[in-house]
């Protein structure tokens, strides 16, 4: 099967799951994505099975012919604001293709939403024949635009298992850790002060490390118990999160949070928010760790208290736990949801 990819900003978690169904099913992929910036640390580039090509507004009749000469089975696009690929997904379309579209958007009730309710089908479903979410707070919303139970596919999202496979923790470490960029939605600013105040005791043994980079990093507590590393090439991040402690990802919003499965396959305790779309999967209340509001500041001090406090046979047991539960989603299951469509 060819499958065209027309995507916004490629990741690596988006390749290791078309690099596994290449390996399981030989499907082929032809993807577009943004060209990534000139700044950017690292390249995702072509490999077998997968080509990878800049979009350009410059050249859309190449692409054109490109994807035409491609002749495919099967289309994925990342969303419904890019014209051009929406007009490649509706031609397809007519041609009796099936087109996927991925969404992540958490149902919230706003204005905007109920409005994209109303004209679901002009402005979304007359483009595409199926909806790929992430999970649970984006599968509502797909109900909501009109698409039907066996036209929505869950697990869009699926951290990079391979690269966590010998990752494990040995040693009980009193640490949280924070891996992302640092700005306001990430919720930093509360964390930052909470960890602040609780470093102003000095029997308080906790310690932060802080990994990414972003234009909060002066908010960071300076403090000999917090570290900060700039942001690093995602497949250092296992190392990382080695003996790290107890993930912490404290968003006021997030759509989903890959990086909270990448920290449950590392074998983290996780501590997140109800605000974060990821630990309606990967997350259960003292069981992995620990779920509190975003704003709710004693909640999380309470949580970290508890944290520190935490015996190694439970840091362990819970360590466990973050395991079993990030197999929930994996690339494997990925693959065969994207076969299932043609099937």
């Amino acid at each position: 099967m060819k499958i065209l990819v027309l995507y916004t900003r490629l990741t690596g978690y988006w390749m290791a799951c078309m690099r596994e169904d290449y390996s399981r099913k030989k499907n082929t992929y032809l993807v577009f994505r943004t060209p990534p910036s000139t700044q950017a640390p690292f390249q995702i580039k072509s490999e077998e099975g997968i080509e990878v090509c800049d979009f350009s507004g410059h050249n859309l009749s190449t692409i054109e012919s490109k994807i035409q000469q491609f002749s495919p089975d099967l289309i994925y696009i990342a969303g419904w604001t890019n014209k051009f690929y929406l007009k490649i997904a509706k031609s397809y379309k007519e041609r009796g293709i099936p087109i996927i579209t991925g969404m992540d958007n958490q149902w919230l009730g706003t204005p905007k939403q109920y409005l994209a309710t109303l004209m679901s089908y002009s402005v979304i479903r007359k483009y595409v024949t199926h909806i790929w979410v992430p999970g649970k707070p984006q599968y509502y919303f797909a109900r909501k635009l009109g698409f039907k139970p066996e036209h929505i596919l869950t697990g869009l999202y699926c951290a990079d298992e391979t690269i966590f496979k010998t990752i494990e923790q040995t040693n009980h470490n009193k640490q949280l850790i924070f891996v992302g960029r640092v700005v306001e939605h990430k919720g930093v600013k509360i964390l930052f002060e909470v960890v602040k105040k609780m470093l102003e005791d000095p029997n308080c043994d906790l310690k932060l490390h802080v990994v990414g980079s972003g234009p909060l990093e002066n908010l960071i507590p300076q403090h000999p118990n917090v570290t900060h590393t700039p942001f690093v090439d995602p497949s250092e991040i296992p190392d990382l999160m080695t003996n790290a402690g107890t993930f912490i990802l404290p968003s006021l919003y997030e759509a989903w949070g890959v990086v909270v499965h990448e920290a449950a396959l590392a074998g983290l305790p996780i501590i997140s928010t109800h605000q974060c779309g990821a630990t309606t999967a990967l997350l259960i209340d003292d069981f992995n760790g620990y779920i509190y509001d975003a704003m709710d500041r004693e909640s999380l001090t309470q949580i970290i208290k508890k944290m520190v406090e935490q015996t190694p046979e439970d840091y362990f047991k819970m360590s466990k736990n973050s395991r079993h539960l990030a197999t929930s989603i994996n690339i494997l299951d990925w693959s065969a949801k994207i076969n299932s469509i043609i099937n």
